[in-house]
């Protein structure tokens, strides 16, 4: 019995594979007719006939790679991409060489955000036919958007070369440079593409985007000028340019372009100039016109807020920031000034709080970064102050002021020989800083150093006249050389200024304050 079905399977086995290669050539011959019908129904607009008679297609001729490829087009332009991905592959199982294949593979990819599949397949176009300048282009804005500038940046320039007038391509060369660091690679770009892109608005006011929003604000203010020189009545690109001459720290600028403030964001902008240019007065007055007009805007809010902070009503500026922070609660600017109120009116866990989501907002705040350091210090907590210390030192290395805290937590650290070290960059980076020197001096005390300590100390008064606890210090260091009349003259100097008791830390939080008031804005 065994024997009689093992013999009838192998007639129905030479039966099949005699008859194969008709019924295939019948099959490819039906195939090819139904792949015609798709064609003829796509010309008509008929996308709906088209699946169908592709799918008879593919039914008929399971090797059609032609078929399954239109079907995968077609699909994708119905926004069926799951299963044009589908029929994309089938169709590079059977023809792993086509162009095509892969590269409408990788737009079906990167249409449901799959950028890592999306590049592998563009690597694969783009090996295959490097004269393709479309997906070279496309190579390269994934890279970019993976964050890879630098390995993005031969593909688009290899687009510029197969397609020159392209302004895509060309903005996104000048991208490319500035995030990869390149400042002034991107702004030789920027001019060249100018030369027949520098007519259209729309080219100039993305250019400026990208500088200012790669804190290259001067270069952002000249393509934002050249665009409302071609559409002057355009009012959200000289907005855009106001923002530029604030960021780059050209108030007057401001003025000339909002003369007569309608709206609170005009307002806003003014008020921001004001502030900028250490008018105190005047910004008082636009922010409150703007707050009138916008009461909901964050940046109104939080510019209101600083000029409370500098009036010393820190309550009141932290009740506005917080109402940004429910408003705004990805931007990092109001958590930062909430901060800040937090801190002087010592509320330092609520500080620190504040100022560890500003930070993670925003890691490269190297202001939020000191605050926050300062903040963690009063909780005595001196290892991640000093952390956020060198984090912020790293950002901006030559901030004199980040130096010399670093100085006075290493101190308090008894970590006396770097603590020096950290002085004396500060003064080196501003001889004039006066608070450096008055540490530097309580240093060279310690170790006593006394006739450096006096003259540190001299240094330190000579650039601060107010600051009481160096003359304190010095009369001290007088005395201890003998030097009675100098002690006295300095110790009455020092009387009439303020008590012993309060002098230390009165000073380093005015110069807190100092950093704090440094007139950036949003």
């Amino acid at each position: 019995m065994r024997l009689a079905t093992a013999f009838i399977f192998l007639q129905m086995t030479v039966v099949l594979c005699l008859a194969s290669p008709q019924q295939s050539e019948q099959g490819r011959a039906l195939a090819r007719s139904y792949f015609v019908s798709a064609q003829k129904a796509l010309a008509a607009g008929d996308s709906a006939s088209a699946v169908k008679k592709l799918k008879q297609a593919v039914l008929a001729d399971s090797n059609y790679a032609e078929a399954y490829l239109l079907l995968g087009l077609t699909e994708f332009q119905r926004g069926e991409t799951a299963k044009s991905i589908a029929h994309y592959k089938q169709a590079l199982k059977l023809q792993p060489q086509s162009y095509s294949g892969h590269y409408n593979l990788a737009l079906a990819y990167l249409r449901e955000h799959k950028l890592q599949e999306g590049r592998e397949q563009l690597e694969r176009a783009v090996s295959l036919n490097p004269k393709q300048a479309d997906a070279a282009y496309d190579l390269g804005v994934v890279l970019l958007e993976l964050g890879q500038p630098s390995s993005a940046l031969p593909h688009l320039q290899r687009a510029k070369t197969l397609n020159p007038q392209r302004p895509d391509v060309a903005f996104n060369i000048v991208r490319a440079e500035l995030e990869a660091g390149h400042a002034p690679q991107a702004r030789a770009e920027a001019q060249a593409a100018a030369q027949h892109l520098g007519s259209d608005y729309q080219w100039n006011t993305a250019i400026g985007q990208l500088f200012l929003k790669n804190a290259q604000p001067g270069d952002a203010a000249a393509y934002f000028r050249e665009a409302t020189l071609i559409r002057p009545d355009d009012a959200e690109i000289r907005r855009q340019l106001a923002l530029a001459y604030l960021a780059s720290r050209q108030p007057k600028q401001v003025f000339d372009i909002i003369r007569e403030p309608k709206t609170g964001e005009d307002h806003y902008l003014r008020g921001s100039a004001f502030y900028l240019d250490r008018r105190f007065v005047e910004a008082d007055q636009e922010s409150e016109q703007a707050l009138a007009l916008a009461p909901d805007n964050p940046q109104v809010l939080i510019l209101r807020a600083r000029l409370l902070q500098r009036a010393g009503q820190q309550d009141a500026a932290l009740e506005l920031a917080q109402k940004a922070v429910s408003l705004a609660p990805d931007w990092d600017e109001p958590y930062y000034v909430a901060g800040v109120s937090s801190y002087f009116i010592r509320r330092y866990p609520e500080a620190n709080q504040n100022l560890a989501k500003a930070v993670k907002l925003n890691p490269r705040s190297a202001r939020a970064l000191f605050l926050q350091s300062i903040a963690l210090a009063n909780l005595g907590k001196l290892d991640q102050s000093e952390q956020g210390l060198r984090r912020a030192i790293a950002l901006q290395p030559n901030n004199a002021r980040f130096h010399c805290h670093l100085g006075i937590l290493l101190m308090r650290e008894s970590n006396y020989q770097q603590a020096e070290e950290s002085f004396r960059k500060a003064v080196e980076l501003r001889p004039d800083y006066a608070l450096s020197h008055y540490e530097l001096g309580k240093l060279l005390v310690h170790s006593k150093q006394f006739k450096a300590a006096a003259e540190e100390f001299s240094q330190a008064v000579a650039h601060d006249p107010s600051l009481s606890a160096a003359y304190y210090q010095l009369a001290q260091v007088h005395a201890k050389l003998g030097e009675t009349e100098k002690s006295e003259r300095m110790l009455a100097q020092f009387q009439k200024l303020h008590a012993q008791e309060s002098s230390d830390s009165a000073a380093l939080a005015d110069d807190a304050r100092k950093e704090t008031e440094s007139p950036e804005l949003p």
